[in-house]
This record gives structure tokens, C-alpha cells and sequence, in this order.
């Protein structure tokens, strides 16, 4: 019985390198790991805050705790080591300079990006108009900034980054993911009146 038990693990290791032996050995190209956007919904997030959003639900919404902005937040995507600043204010009379700010924080990329993709937000209903920058490089630290406003009261700035060295080739479909939810986000918007 060990006999015939010797015979047969000879005999299936002589196939399998004479199997493999006939393949061409060639090195992979170097690659990454496959990542998939979750299935998800989206849940409200609603507050003392002027204004109200849905976002995906597997991402975590909190204060950033910054003093003299009570509604400034992190849209956390912990699965991808991702974070979403959300910054608000009153534009009390200060729309251009807002806007200027919104605009030189996205083109401070410039010098490592690739293209900057402007992709305009205008929402008449609910009073949101805006512009969402997609900029595109393989070392650009922010992929998405963005802004909306109602061009007289509210004034809100948004800008995804990921907590690692930007690798933006391999997390550009998690990118295309959250660019999804930003605009979800965005089309959910709905400003409150003063409090």
C-alpha cells in the first residue's frame, strides 16, 4: 500500500512539471488589486445645519470641529481611506471672493495635472448652481473639487482626497465612484432658511 501511494505522488509530480515546464514563463506587468464600488443607498443627513444632502451610506459624515465653522464636515469612505471635505459658509456679500477662493484651490493642481475638467451644476428648483472640477494626473492630490451656492446666502465648497500617496491611475474607480455620490449629493441638496 506505501508502495503504490509513492508511485502515484511521483507519478503527479512528474506531470505537473512536465506540464508547467511547456508553458512560456514571462513576467506580469506590475498591477493592482481590483476594486469595486459597493452596492449602496443613500440616507439623508440632516442637522442643525442650513442645508440638508443625502449621501451613500457607506460612508460616515462628522463635524470637523473647526472653530467658528459649526457646519464644516468630513464625508469619510473608510473602505477606501477616503475623506470628502465639505466646507460651508454665509456668503454675506463675499460671493466673488468665495468664488475666486473655490476656483485658484482647484487650479493650485495644475502644475501635476493632466486636464481639469469643469462640469457645471446648475439646478434652478432647489437653487443650487455650481461647478465640479475633475482634475485628472496621476499625482494630483485632490481628484474632485467642487462648489455650490444659491448665489446669495449659502455658499458650500467640496474636496475629495485619499489619506495615502496619490496613485489617482489605480483609484480611478473609486474616484468614478464618488464622483457618482458627489453629484448625488449635490442634486439631494436642499438650503434651509435662516434658523
Amino acid at each position: 500500500m506505501k508502495h503504490r501511494f509513492t508511485i502515484i505522488l511521483t507519478l503527479l509530480i512528474a506531470m505537473f512539471f512536465a506540464i508547467s515546464c511547456n508553458e512560456d514563463v514571462t513576467p506580469k506587468p506590475r498591477a493592482y488589486f481590483r476594486i469595486d464600488i459597493p452596492q449602496h443607498d443613500f440616507i439623508p443627513y440632516k442637522s442643525q445645519a442650513p442645508f440638508s444632502f443625502q449621501y451613500a451610506d457607506y460612508a460616515i459624515v462628522s463635524n470637523a470641529n473647526k472653530p467658528g465653522h459649526p457646519y464644516w464636515l468630513f464625508l469619510d469612505y473608510p473602505k477606501f481611506n477616503a475623506r470628502i471635505y465639505l466646507s460651508y459658509s454665509d456668503i454675506e456679500g463675499n460671493v466673488a471672493r468665495m468664488l475666486n477662493d473655490a476656483h485658484d484651490l482647484a487650479f493650485k493642481h495644475i502644475s501635476v495635472a493632466n486636464d481639469i475638467q469643469q462640469k457645471l451644476i446648475i439646478l434652478p428648483e432647489s437653487k443650487v448652481y455650481g461647478l465640479l472640477y475633475s482634475i485628472k494626473g496621476e499625482k494630483v492630490a485632490s481628484p474632485i473639487n467642487f462648489y455650490v451656492t444659491d448665489s446669495v446666502s449659502h455658499f458650500m465648497r467640496g474636496a475629495l482626497y485619499f489619506n495615502n500617496a496619490p496613485k489617482n491611475d489605480s483609484l480611478s474607480p473609486i474616484i468614478k465612484g464618488i464622483e457618482k455620490d458627489i453629484w448625488h449629493l449635490v442634486e439631494s441638496l436642499r438650503w434651509k432658511e435662516e434658523l
